[in-house]
């Protein structure tokens, strides 16, 4: 083919990922490892192509051939990693039957069974998505991750602000995808590693790293709202999970 006739490059646009791994300077040191971002996305396609262009400077061949040899070492450390692999998760795997991914009744029997509970109207809905955070929950959240405030105090502060809204919609928690990550294992949290998201929003993605489980429940704190009114209130809560995996280090099942 020659060459000349081949291009290396990213596999899709860097658009949606973080800039750069070396602002990270809380992760985990072995987990960092395993993860590139942007920039560590280009320095590797820019090591490809020299590679496969037949780069004749020496010092930079010595160089290519010691991010290859620390990428294979990254990619070894990862593969047998005790952090990665979760028994229980692996055990619950392994005992799903066919069975299981269906529900026991079809939707026409639940619907009726929903209707006869609630007497829900035709449009029931109000509103999808939340309202913007106020400054004053930005500042309690910010206190709470520093250590400033206890627990007990935070979730205080976060029932008052429902007990506001609720007659509205619900008030808006940290970003929906970086709340439910910080309720599952398997995940690592970027400081500032932020993302867009959509026009000028932008956040904080949870890394993937190995088996995902839920150590608790995620939404019981949330469902106090529904103390609030006397009408019926459902919470849908729907979270996608950006993961940021190194495509040459990491599988991403």
């Amino acid at each position: 083919m020659g060459k000349g006739n081949i291009i290396v490059s990213t596999s899709c646009s860097l658009l949606h990922t973080a800039v750069d791994l070396a602002s990270e300077t809380k992760l985990d040191k072995e987990i960092k490892s395993w993860l590139a971002f942007a920039a560590q996305k280009v320095q590797e396609v820019n090591a490809l192509a020299k590679a496969l262009s037949g780069e004749r400077d020496e010092s930079m061949r010595l160089h290519m051939r010691e991010v290859i040899k620390d990428n294979a070492a990254a990619h070894s450390l990862r593969k047998f990693s005790l952090r990665v692999t979760n028994e229980n998760v692996l055990k619950a795997a392994a005992s799903l039957k066919g069975s299981d991914h269906h529900r026991a009744t079809n939707v026409s029997v639940r619907l009726v069974a929903q209707q006869k509970k609630l007497g829900l109207p035709v449009l029931p809905t109000t509103t999808i998505g939340s309202f913007p955070q106020t400054m004053d929950l930005r500042r309690v959240r910010r206190e709470f991750k520093a250590k400033k405030i206890s627990e007990d105090d935070y979730v205080k502060s976060i029932n008052e602000e429902i007990n506001k809204v609720v007659k509205l919609q619900e008030p808006e928690k940290n970003y929906i995808v970086e709340y439910f990550g910080e309720q599952l294992s398997g995940f690592a949290f970027n400081v500032n590693g932020w993302v867009q998201s959509y026009g000028s929003r932008c956040v904080k993605q949870p890394n993937i790293y190995g088996d995902v489980s839920r150590p608790k429940a995620m939404i019981v704190l949330l469902f106090m709202a529904t103390n609030q009114s006397p009408r019926p209130q459902v919470y849908l809560y729907l979270a996608r999970l950006i993961i940021f995996c190194k495509i040459d280090k990491t599988t991403c099942d």
